[in-house]
């Protein structure tokens, strides 16, 4: 259509150029918790008796939003929400998450350790971080495991605690033990810390909201993480927009009046022609006839009157076939 504009061609009366289909910025998702009691998630939340979900609104996104879910006798209640960030560049794909990608992992994962300069009373196993503290990075024969000593191509717990990324962070068992062996390659280092700011895949909040995590988290509690239109299912459709049983036809009702065989007391045959109506007005309401009961009519006048009416019956009929067709 551009092209015919610029070469001076205009549209033809009542034509329309296609609809443009716009980006929509995705939605998140306000009440996780309530999904999770829903049945509503795609990933799944075992036995854990806390949920700590961390939703963004599209994969590009790393701003997201983070929900604390604890489950009572009818299901997980939110205990708080805060927001967050996670890798420079979002979120990646479940199973494709890569070293190097600047990005987090989607998927469901437990929690077993914590790390930060001091064990604020936690459940989980708890690395007192130290000078000689480091992550196995590549090539590392404790990959994506605590460490101390190393080399050079782990990461420096100690550096990142002290500079306020670590000071309170739980490993999110990402692409390593209990969840998985270890793949190298598939990404390291993926703690729920401190710091505020985008990072290289962690996810970082606020100290307060790190602190909170590492202390009421136990073994077996869960993160579940994503691109909230990724990780929550659609509501099933409400029971109101299902046909009701009173719409449906009932087995035992006798047959409607139509389809049994005309009476002769039932026939009936056009009066008058009834006077033209607005164009408004719903086709069913146009030029209907006036009914009269034949047998009146066989009673009233004989077979001539029967026959006359007949005739101007045809005849209208030509006039209303000739009125559709205008």
């Amino acid at each position: 259509m551009l092209a015919a504009l610029v070469a001076g061609w205009a549209l033809p009366a009542g034509a329309h150029a296609a609809p443009v289909d716009t980006p929509r910025e995705a939605a998140q998702e306000p009440a996780p918790c309530a999904k999770l009691t829903a049945g509503q998630v795609r990933f799944p939340a075992a036995d854990a008796a806390r949920v700590v979900f961390v939703t963004a609104t599209d994969f590009q996104v790393n701003t997201v939003l983070i929900t604390g879910c604890a489950r009572g006798p009818d299901g997980y209640i939110q205990e708080w929400q805060a927001a967050g960030f996670v890798g420079a560049n979002g979120f990646a794909p479940e199973g494709a998450l890569r070293e190097g990608q600047y990005r987090s992992p989607t998927g469901s994962f437990s929690v077993t350790e914590a790390l930060g300069l001091a064990n604020p009373g936690t459940k989980l196993t708890y690395h007192a971080v130290n000078p000689r503290s480091r992550w196995g990075g590549p090539g590392s024969r404790s990959y994506n495991s605590y460490l101390e000593g190393g080399s050079r191509a782990d990461e420096n717990l100690w550096y990142w605690a002290n500079q306020g990324t670590y000071a309170q962070a739980a490993v999110v068992n990402y692409n390593r033990l209990p969840d998985a062996p270890p793949v190298p390659g598939a990404d390291y280092a993926i703690f729920f810390g401190a710091g505020n700011k985008v990072s290289a895949g962690c996810v970082s909040t606020t100290l307060e909201t790190s602190t909170l995590v590492v202390k009421t988290l136990v073994p077996g509690d869960r993160f579940i993480m994503g691109v909230a239109a990724d990780v929550f299912l659609p509501a099933p459709p409400s029971a109101a927009a299902t046909p009701s049983a009173a719409a449906a036809p009932s087995a035992a009702a006798p047959p409607s009046a139509a389809a049994a065989p005309p009476t002769a007391s039932a026939l009936q045959v056009p009066l008058s022609t009834a006077p033209s109506q607005a164009q408004g007005a719903p086709a069913s309401a146009i030029n209907q006839p006036d009914l009269v009961p034949l047998g009146a009519l066989l009673l009233a006048g004989g077979g001539t009157a029967v026959l006359v009416l007949l005739v101007r019956g045809r005849h209208k009929g030509r006039h209303l076939q000739g009125v559709h067709h205008l």
